[in-house]
C-alpha cells in the first residue's frame, strides 16, 4: 500500500471518531502492504487510549508478538511522547504522519523518535524509525479544523 493511500484511510477513521464524539485521531498498521490493525481515538474513555497505543495493542495480539519489526504505523498526527516511547519498544520501523504537532510531538518536540541514546538499551528500545512527515497534510488540517485543537499541523499558532 502507498503512504498516500493509508493515511486517507487514517484521515478517514478520524472522521469516524469525531463523528462519535473522540479527538479525530486515527492510526493504521501495516506489514508486508496489509493492514493488520487500526484504531480511532478512544482517550475520552481512557486517557491512555491514544489511537497509535490501541493500534499497536492490536498489532501485538494479531501478531501474536510484541516486536512489530517489518510494520510501518500510520497516523493522522504526529505520535506524542508517550506514544513516540511504545512505536520505540514495540519496535516499529517506520512512521508516517499527516500534521505535525510542535506543541507535544514526539519527532518535532521531543526527538524521542529519531533519538539514538536509546540505541545502548536495545533489549528495550528499537533503532529509530524511518519518519515521512505532511502526508495529506491539508486534508488532514481540515478535519482538525472542526475541533477546538488547533494546535496540529504545520501552520499551527498560539491561540
Amino acid at each position: 500500500m502507498k503512504d498516500k493511500e493509508v493515511i486517507k484511510k487514517c484521515i478517514e477513521l478520524a472522521k469516524e471518531g469525531l463523528a462519535q464524539g473522540q479527538a479525530p485521531f486515527a492510526s493504521i498498521i501495516v506489514k508486508d502492504g496489509q493492514i493488520i490493525a487500526e484504531s480511532a481515538n478512544g482517550s475520552n474513555g481512557r486517557v491512555s487510549d491514544h489511537a497509535e497505543v490501541l493500534a499497536l495493542d492490536k498489532a501485538h495480539k494479531f501478531l501474536k508478538n510484541p516486536d512489530l519489526s517489518g510494520c510501518t504505523l500510520y497516523t493522522i498526527a504526529e505520535p506524542c511522547p508517550m506514544c513516540s516511547f511504545m512505536i520505540r519498544e514495540y519496535r516499529i520501523d517506520k512512521v508516517v504522519f499527516a500534521l505535525s504537532s510542535p506543541f507535544m510531538g514526539g519527532y518535532s518536540k521531543w526527538p524521542i523518535l529519531q533519538d539514538t541514546e536509546l540505541n545502548q538499551f536495545k533489549d528495550y528500545f528499537a533503532l529509530p524509525p524511518q519518519v515521512i512527515a505532511g502526508i495529506l497534510e491539508i486534508e488532514a488540517k481540515e478535519v482538525f479544523d472542526q475541533t477546538p485543537l488547533w494546535m496540529f499541523g504545520g501552520q499551527a499558532k498560539s491561540k
